[in-house]
């Protein structure tokens, strides 16, 4: 998988990770700096503005908070923005070229 990022603007500064858990962790410690609220607060905000529910994978605070800062994939050295967990799930076996190319062996359609 490609390196995720945030564009931490309370920094200045880009900073990467290796997998969805690390940058969700990184957008726990983010809210407290950023909003001055503490991240139950900051949840608690997005539930009654209909965000949804709380999730362990962090789908509701990553997509919240990406509103507000710049998260994406850095691809040949470039920084994409897009939805990490959607990116994450397509990552999966299931969507790789082997599920693609199952059928070469049974011929000619």
């Amino acid at each position: 998988m490609n390196k995720l990022y945030i564009q931490d603007s309370t920094i200045r500064q880009y900073v990467t990770f290796n997998t969805v858990p690390e940058l969700v962790a990184y957008l726990n410690a983010l809210i407290p700096r950023a909003f001055k609220i503490s991240r139950a607060e900051y949840v608690q905000n997005l539930i009654d503005l209909g965000h949804g529910y709380d999730d362990p994978q962090g789908v509701m605070i990553t997509r919240a908070m990406a509103d507000q800062f710049n998260i994406g994939i850095v691809r040949n050295g470039s920084y994409m923005r897009t939805d990490v967990h959607e990116l994450s799930n397509f990552q999966n076996e299931e969507f790789g070229s082997d599920t693609v190319n199952r059928f070469e062996d049974r011929g000619k359609f």
